[in-house]
């Protein structure tokens, strides 16, 4: 196993989500997908993570997912490296998604923890040893506590690490101390990402290599920018005057998170910005439904301050 397949080391920058775009009918819509990765290349991101939540697998089949991925893959056309969704609550499901992401040449594994039963954390660990044994790409652990139930602490993302069965962290939680306390524990050549709007600007200050959230889907340009501002080069007030451009659109995406009601729905706020840009991706499937009319235009009236209309 070669140094690139077996590692993350050296990833960075702002790596996006992408929308499972679908027709009317409710049918998976590759080509709008297609044009929503063509537009995240165009705003220069520096990789892609699809199908991890922001592209709603949930919602879709395990060949539908495969489907997506190979279009998703055929459109970036080794641009850019991906990094692919396809964890699941199965083990045996996430090998398949996984064995079929390697065969397409994607760089590694975004793999969430499994979900809804909340499984013991050595069952956890084994989900992630198995997935690694029989696909062999590295993973990074998409920890998000708030939907999945399982929490993994710094300490067992090092002692996993220190096994070779993970590779990175994308920190989806509200607390930036996760970030640097699995930087300072891991080490700079473990690849920890902002997986939280909320924490982004402070967690990329006080070390995470790269960003991976909804943002990055909507203004892929202004989060590059940040980006490179405080992780490369260390222009803290020209990056602080830009995120409090961008808050706004922070609030309305992740606002009604805490209150419970998750009403606008932040991937709601993020397909909408798409269709506000005349980006064909169609609404959720149910029950997952478009934003009210008033968060469409606030949005609107956001991403046009943003100079993003």
């Amino acid at each position: 196993m070669n140094q690139e397949t077996s590692s993350l080391k050296g990833l960075a920058g702002v790596f996006s989500p992408t929308i499972t775009a679908f027709h009317p009918d409710g049918s998976i819509n590759p080509t709008g997908t297609r044009q929503f990765v063509r537009f995240l290349l165009d705003q220069g991101i520096d990789g892609l993570a699809p199908l991890g939540s922001g592209g709603e697998p949930v919602a879709m089949t395990i060949l539908e997912r495969m489907r997506m991925m190979e279009a998703i893959v055929e459109e970036t056309n080794g641009k850019i490296p991906i990094l692919a969704g396809t964890g699941d609550y199965s083990t045996a499901t996430t090998i398949e998604l996984s064995l079929h992401a390697r065969s397409l040449g994607c760089r590694g594994l975004m793999l969430i923890t499994p979900y809804l039963m909340i499984p013991p954390k050595k069952d956890v660990l084994n989900h992630f040893r198995r997935v690694r044994e029989k696909v062999g790409l590295p993973i990074m652990v998409y920890n998000v506590p708030f939907t999945t139930g399982v929490e993994i602490t710094p300490e067992e993302l090092k002692a996993w690490a220190d096994e070779d069965v993970i590779h990175g962290v994308k920190w989806s939680h509200a607390e930036v101390n996760r970030i640097h306390n699995t930087r300072f524990l891991c080490g700079p050549d473990f690849p920890v990402f902002a997986g939280n709007d909320l924490i982004a600007f402070e967690g990329m200050a006080v070390g995470a290599q790269g960003w991976i959230s909804g943002v990055p889907m909507m203004v892929p340009g202004l989060a590059v920018k940040l980006h490179r501002l405080l992780a490369r080069e260390s222009k803290l007030i020209e990056a602080r005057e830009l995120w409090y451009r961008m808050l706004p659109l922070v609030r309305l995406e992740f606002g009604a998170a805490p209150s419970g009601d998750w009403n606008p729905h932040i991937i709601a706020v993020v397909r909408e910005a798409a269709l506000l840009r005349g980006i064909p991706v169609g609404a959720s499937r149910l029950p997952l439904s478009p934003v009210d009319p008033p968060v469409r235009e606030e949005l609107r009236k956001i991403l046009a301050s943003l100079g993003e209309l």
